[in-house]
């Protein structure tokens, strides 16, 4: 029974850290780009941030379980040179991020130009963004859980049973 509960205390802690990554993360890039670039009052900047508060959540631990995937796939571990985790961040972050982003554009009554330009946009930002949120997630997740990320275990393991 105590195993049970250490495994289920252990998957809503990794939970709570992806959903604190993704809100905290996406909280201190939103900040000067909706209340500085934009322009945005605070009053409709709050708005904006419940509503990315809602939607990040949801998509945190999706978004980790993703990322997860792509570097098992990809064999990427932690300890490998920096541009190949550069790349697999944007990687994960742009065919994750990317159809959700388009599908609100498309839901919200934009048209095939708009989301075009949006599109490559958003690929600039991933360059920016992926890695930096990569990093910061990895982090969380050493800091506060005091383990490696779950990518580095999987690709240790798949290591030793090819050896």
């Amino acid at each position: 029974m105590k195993r049970w509960r250490e495994k289920f205390s252990e998957k809503w802690r990794v939970r709570f850290i992806d959903i604190w990554a993704m809100n905290s993360f996406s909280y201190a890039v939103a900040l000067p780009i909706e209340l500085v670039i934009a322009g945005m009052s605070w009053q409709e900047h709050v708005k904006v941030r419940a509503v990315a508060l809602l939607l990040n959540t949801l998509v945190a631990r999706p978004f980790g379980v993703w990322r997860e995937f792509v570097f098992i796939k990809l064999g990427l571990s932690h300890h490998q040179h920096w541009f190949r985790l550069y790349l697999g961040d944007t990687l994960v972050f742009l065919s994750f991020q990317m159809p959700l982003y388009l599908g609100n554009m498309y839901l919200g009554g934009a048209d095939s130009i708009e989301m075009l330009k949006a599109a490559l946009t958003v690929s600039l930002i991933a360059g920016l963004l992926g890695r930096p949120y990569g990093m910061y997630l990895d982090w969380l997740t050493r800091k506060f859980l005091n383990t490696i990320p779950n990518v580095d275990k999987a690709v240790s393991q798949t290591s030793m049973v090819k050896s």
